[in-house]
C-alpha cells in the first residue's frame, strides 16, 4: 500500500469505478476537492444518470415543479460551473469545477465539428432518425461520457479531470465504447449498404416491389426515408469519427489515466468489486486505488473490548465488542479483494509495456469511516478530501 503519493498527483484524469450506493459520487466529489486544495484546476464530471453531484457539493436547489437542478435553478449541461470553496490552501491557489454529462449536446458537438460544410451538420442534426439515435440508442451514453472526458482533459482550463461513473456495467460500457464505435463504422453492414447513400437505394431499387412492401409494412416508409437520409447525409464523416474514437481509447489506455476503485465493506459490494477489478485488468487498466467507504469505526478502544473478560456484564464494553468483530470482518473483506486486486493486476501485466510503467503501480488503499450524518454539504465533502 502506497501512502507516500496521492492519485491526485500522479493522474491527469481519475475515472472513478463502483458497485452503485457505495459512495461513488460523494468521493469523486472528494477528490475533486483534494486536487484543489493542492493547487489543481479540477473538474468532476458525473455521468451517473441521478445526477446526485449537485447535491453532495450542496449547490442544487428546488425549483417550483419540485425538480433538483443545478446553479441558479437551471439544469446543468455539458459547460463546467466554477464552484467556490477554500481552495488557497497554504497558498496553493487551485480551483474546483463541476460538469453533469448531456450525450444528446455531446453528440451534436461531435456532428457539428466532423462536418464538412455547415448544412450538413444541420442535415444530421435535423433527421428524426439522428434525434432517436441520441436518446436510444444503447452505448450512445457511454461514447459520449468518454468523448467528454477528452474533450475536458483537452481544455486549458483545467489540469485534473475526474469522471463519476455510473455502476458497474455502464462502467466498463464506457471502456469500451470508442472500439465500439470504431467497429460499428468499419462493419460490413454499414459500409456495404448503409452508407452512402447510393449504396443503399441500390438494395432497395434491385428488390422486389414485394420486398419494399415488407420493408415498409415492418418499419413504416417514413422510418425507411429517414434511414436513407441519415446515411446520405453521414457520408464522409465516418472517418473523423473513426480517428476520433481512436483518441479517446488512446486517453483511457494512458498512463495519464488512472484508475479508482470504490468499494463498501460488504459482501455484496465486495463481489461486485471484485467484477470491475478484473475487467479491468483484462483492459490492462489496472486499478490504482481502493477506496472504501463507511468503515465501522473503532472509537480508539476496539482492542481494549476484545481483550477483556468476555464474560463482563458491563452494556458498553459489550457494545464495544460488537463494533471490534464487525470492524474485524470489514477488515477482512478489504484484504481479501486488496489481495484479489494484486493478482489480477500482476495477472493482466503481459501488455503492460504498451502503457508505459502502468504495471509497476502499487495498490494504494483508502479507508474511510463511517459518519454520524450523511454527507450533504461542501463542508462535509471538504472532510473526507482530507483522506486523500
Amino acid at each position: 500500500m502506497s501512502k507516500n503519493e496521492s492519485v491526485i498527483d500522479r493522474a491527469d484524469v481519475i475515472v472513478c469505478l463502483g458497485a452503485g450506493g457505495v459512495g461513488k459520487t460523494t468521493t469523486s466529489a472528494s477528490l475533486a476537492i483534494a486536487g484543489a486544495m493542492a493547487g489543481r484546476r479540477a473538474v468532476v464530471l458525473t455521468v451517473d444518470p441521478a445526477r446526485r453531484l449537485a447535491d453532495a457539493l450542496g449547490i442544487a436547489e428546488p425549483t417550483s415543479d419540485g425538480e433538483r437542478r443545478g446553479l441558479g435553478g437551471t439544469d446543468w449541461g455539458n459547460e463546467p460551473r466554477l464552484i467556490d470553496g477554500p481552495w488557497d490552501n497554504d497558498g496553493q491557489d487551485g480551483e474546483l469545477w463541476a460538469a453533469m454529462l448531456d450525450p444528446a449536446a455531446t453528440f451534436d458537438a461531435l456532428i457539428t465539428e466532423h462536418a464538412a460544410t455547415p448544412s450538413q451538420a444541420e442535415a444530421v442534426l435535423g433527421n428524426r432518425l439522428y434525434q432517436n439515435l441520441t436518446s436510444t440508442l444503447s452505448g450512445t451514453n457511454e461514447y459520449m461520457a468518454a468523448e467528454r472526458l477528452r474533450a475536458l482533459h483537452l481544455d486549458d482550463r483545467f489540469d485534473l479531470v475526474i469522471v463519476d461513473t455510473p455502476p458497474s456495467q455502464h462502467a466498463i460500457d464506457l471502456l469500451d465504447s470508442p472500439g465500439r464505435l470504431s467497429r460499428f463504422v468499419d462493419h460490413r453492414l454499414y459500409r456495404s449498404i448503409l452508407a452512402p447513400k447510393r449504396g443503399l437505394m441500390r438494395a432497395v431499387n434491385a428488390a422486389t416491389q414485394l420486398a419494399v412492401r415488407m420493408i415498409n409494412r415492418l418499419i413504416g416508409t417514413a422510418l425507411l426515408d429517414d434511414v436513407i437520409d441519415f446515411f446520405a447525409a453521414f457520408e464522409g464523416m465516418d472517418e473523423g469519427f473513426r480517428n476520433r474514437a481512436a483518441e479517446v481509447d488512446e486517453l483511457l489506455a494512458s498512463s495519464q489515466t488512472r484508475y479508482v476503485l470504490i468499494s463498501a465493506a460488504r459482501e455484496t459490494a465486495i463481489a461486485e468489486s471484485t467484477w470491475t477489478a478484473t475487467r479491468l485488468a483484462e483492459r490492462d487498466r489496472p486499478v490504482d486505488t481502493l477506496i472504501v467507504n463507511r468503515l465501522t469505526p473503532d472509537f480508539g478502544a476496539s482492542d481494549l473490548a476484545l481483550s477483556e473478560d468476555p464474560t463482563d456484564d458491563d452494556p458498553l464494553d459489550a457494545n464495544l465488542r460488537q463494533f471490534a468483530t464487525l470492524r474485524a470482518s470489514e477488515r477482512a473483506l478489504i484484504d481479501t479483494l486488496a489481495q484479489r486486486i494484486a493478482g489480477q493486476t500482476s495477472a493482466g501485466q503481459t501488455n503492460a509495456g504498451q502503457t508505459g510503467d502502468r504495471s509497476t503501480i502499487d495498490l494504494t488503499i483508502v479507508e474511510i469511516e463511517e459518519r454520524a450524518e450523511p454527507v450533504a454539504d461542501l463542508d462535509g465533502l471538504v472532510d473526507i478530501s482530507d483522506a486523500f
